[in-house]
């Protein structure tokens, strides 16, 4: 199936790629090292970490608004990782592209613990949220219960993430997601005001 029937992109600020990287399979070997993870299996992690809050970033190597997200993410981890909080990053390149992901990683010098979404991605999707309508960057915030607490579907900085993180940390009701497709036009651009709707 195509990566592009897994995956729904809206609004500006979603990402695209090449038909080429669309028709390609994702039952190829893969090197487990990076670690392929279902959403259940990704949760039991998020749980074993006994962390106050993770933030789980989903991403792709093909995604601009991604590339732009992940040096802000390593910053934001060194910040809060003194107070418990943690940041996973999942990619949705195809298992094949493992030793791509590596090295865009590494040459961004990004060393926050990342996974691999295994296949099909429509169960991934599904798995971490029913609301998630597939854009990406996506960052999913769960609580030390792995209760997703708040959800931002889109590129998103961290004057948008910090206070939400902070909620939490400080017991405020925080819970909510932040979606530029329901925001007004132009909210993927720094500093223009999103949409928050209340979680259900």
């Amino acid at each position: 199936m195509l990566r592009a029937a897994l995956w729904i992109f809206v609004g500006l600020a979603a990402c695209s790629h090449d038909e080429t990287a669309s028709s390609r399979r994702t039952d190829s070997p893969v090197d487990d090292s990076l670690g392929v993870v279902t959403a259940q299996q990704l949760r039991a992690r998020v749980r074993n970490l006994h962390a106050k809050a993770v933030l789980v970033n989903v991403w792709a190597t093909w995604c601009g608004s991604c590339e732009h997200e992940l040096p802000m993410l390593q910053k934001l981890s060194d910040r809060l990782s003194p107070q418990g909080v943690r940041v996973i990053l999942v990619s949705v390149n195809e298992p094949h592209e493992l030793p791509e992901v590596r090295t865009f990683l590494a040459d961004k010098g990004i060393s926050l613990a990342s996974y691999l979404a295994a296949p099909p991605l429509d169960a991934f999707k599904a798995g971490m949220s029913p609301r998630w309508p597939g854009m990406l960057p996506a960052s999913f915030l769960f609580d030390e219960t792995v209760k997703l607490r708040y959800f931002w579907g889109g590129e998103a900085f961290e004057s948008e993430i910090l206070p939400i993180v902070e909620g939490l940390l400080a017991g405020r009701p925080i819970d909510g997601e932040s979606r530029f497709d329901l925001a007004p036009e132009g909210a993927n651009v720094k500093g223009s005001p999103q949409q928050n709707t209340p979680a259900r």
